[in-house]
């Protein structure tokens, strides 16, 4: 059996009465059937014995993990990690369902009017847990406030970096304009979370979401009680603590005693001692890629592609799955995107473990001895450190330089002097390669991670390919090429892992692989 979950969906009616919503919650007590509760936690190969199997309502969750949002404003956010507690609090105009697949969030609706706008229709009914109303103003200013030049607010700017102006068309219509096709808008309107502007600046961001904020520890916990009013509201989950515990034993620790219920962000290790002490570990495709970058910049051999061909055949990617990432992922030796997104191709070759080959490669190329040190972060060590295990076993000369994360950025996206970099590039977010700028085209002063070729022309034209048959071929053509010339060590493609307690009988995650909090079934 597989370990990935049954996932549900569920969403609420916008016009659905809070006394509506307390009858549903009432009426909820009921048992699973055994052989659907047998069907979960085989699934998931835990499981233990204090779950019942009764569904509860009005539940406490506590959610941990390694570190959680700087911020209580989406907009500030200053990384994903802070995605758990927006998705609780927030909606976005469309939303991604578990199977990757776009749906309607605050519009119900939406139509391409030109090549660079397009128009939402709004969910009627909806308001803010602040008790505004949601209309197409509030989604101006919004957008307006991104866009807005505050250093504060870049890294959401950035990811919707092609959106020009908002328009309000009528209360129940806006119109996103972006400054040239966007072939990925939808996909970009995933990502900004929608806040009641009268509450900008405050001390508690008003959303539309199934919950609210009611005390903030800056950095350590966020604590939030259920939103009764809103369109999407718990039938289950009363109140939830969004906690941050940095170091693994003691985060591993919290889910021993009871002090946590779901936990993420733990090493492949001890998520697998867990899930042997009656707990469940659930892995899903993370939507991300684990690579190692092949800088000729660096080291010129690598401009040679029977060296390039030599490192992605001297690594054994099923190993390196199980010993390096605990066995939660897939191996991957032959392109950027995994099955279900546009441009995945399963006829490409996959570069399998040839060690003769590898050497024979090695010799031909007169790179015997050749010094390939691999730069990373202590977050990627234990994975780096396998690849230049099997990179020193042909015949190479590498080791892991284990760098700050404030050193790395700069050696990952301006210039390197180490010639492989080990890093996880995600596409999770747009769940599209649009993600991964970084095997595009480079601007002044920034290295090449790949050879420069036709790709990162074809990467530039499929940004703004409408034609969804045309851009996918554009996008197979990128990852032909990448593939016919090695031109990057393609490793894995990891999981994202949560761990739960055995009284969490369902954890619903969304296609981004974010928990949806209003749908988790807890039992007794």
């Amino acid at each position: 059996m597989t370990d990935r979950w049954y996932r549900m969906r569920l969403f609420s009616r916008a016009d659905a009465s809070r006394e509506q919503r307390g009858s549903r919650r009432r009426a909820r007590g009921v048992v699973l059937g055994a052989a659907a509760a047998a069907l979960v936690l085989t699934a998931c190969g835990g499981g233990g014995e204090s779950a019942s199997g009764k569904a509860v309502d009005d539940a406490h969750l506590t959610l941990a993990s390694s570190a959680i949002s700087n911020s209580l404003d989406p907009a500030a956010a200053l990384s994903s990690v802070g995605r758990t507690y927006t998705k609780q609090v927030f909606d976005q105009l469309v939303t991604f369902d578990d199977a990757g697949a776009l749906q309607p969030g605050l519009a119900t609706e939406w139509k391409r009017v030109d090549d660079t706008s397009v128009d939402f229709t709004l969910r009627e009914g909806v308001t803010f847990s602040s008790g505004a109303t949601l209309d197409a103003a509030a989604i101006v200013a919004n957008v307006e406030r991104v866009l807005s030049g505050d250093p504060a607010y870049a890294t959401v700017a950035g990811r919707i970096s092609t959106v020009k102006e908002a328009k309000a068309v009528s209360p129940e219509v806006v119109r996103i304009v972006t400054s040239g096709p966007d072939a990925v808008l939808l996909n970009r309107m995933t990502l900004l979370d929608i806040v009641d502007p009268a509450t900008f600046g405050g001390d508690r961001p008003s959303g539309t979401g199934p919950f609210e904020v009611t005390a903030y520890e800056p950095g350590t916990k966020i604590e939030l009680t259920r939103n009764d009013d809103s369109w999407r509201a718990s039938e289950a989950v009363k109140t939830v603590t969004i906690q941050a515990i940095p170091n693994p034993t003691t985060l591993a620790s919290a889910l021993r005693t009871g002090e946590a219920d779901v936990i993420f962000g733990l090493p492949a290790d001890i998520a697998k001692q867990l899930g042997s002490s009656g707990f469940t570990n659930i892995h899903e495709p993370a939507g991300s890629s684990a690579i190692t970058s092949l800088i000729a910049d660096a080291e010129p051999a690598l401009a040679d592609a029977r060296v390039r061909e030599a490192i992605n055949l001297a690594i054994n990617r099923e190993e390196f799955v199980e010993a390096a990432l605990g066995g939660f992922g897939t191996p991957n030796g032959s392109q950027l995107l995994q099955e279900g997104y546009l441009g995945y191709d399963d006829s490409l070759p996959s570069y399998d473990f040839d060690l003769d080959r590898a050497k024979s490669l090695i010799a031909e190329a007169g790179a015997e001895g050749l010094e390939l040190p691999i730069a990373t972060t202590a977050m990627f060590k234990s994975q780096a450190e396998a690849v230049a295990g099997y990179l020193n076993a042909v015949g190479f000369k590498s080791e892991v330089v284990v760098q700050d994360i404030s050193a790395f950025i700069p050696t990952l996206l301006q210039k390197s002097e180490y010639p492989l970099l080990y890093w996880q590039t995600d596409y999770y977010d747009l769940r599209d390669i649009t993600s991964v700028s970084r095997l595009g085209a480079t601007a002044p002063g920034q290295q090449a991670h790949i050879p420069v070729n036709d790709y990162q022309k074809l990467f530039a034209q499929q940004a703004g390919q409408l034609d969804e048959k045309a851009r996918e071929a554009d996008i197979k053509k990128m990852a032909k090429i990448l593939n016919e010339e090695a031109g990057v060590l393609f490793l894995a493609w990891p999981d994202n892992l949560y761990t739960v307690a055995p009284r969490i009988s369902e954890l619903p995650l969304s296609g981004d692989s974010l928990i949806q909090v209003e749908a988790i079934v807890v039992t007794e």
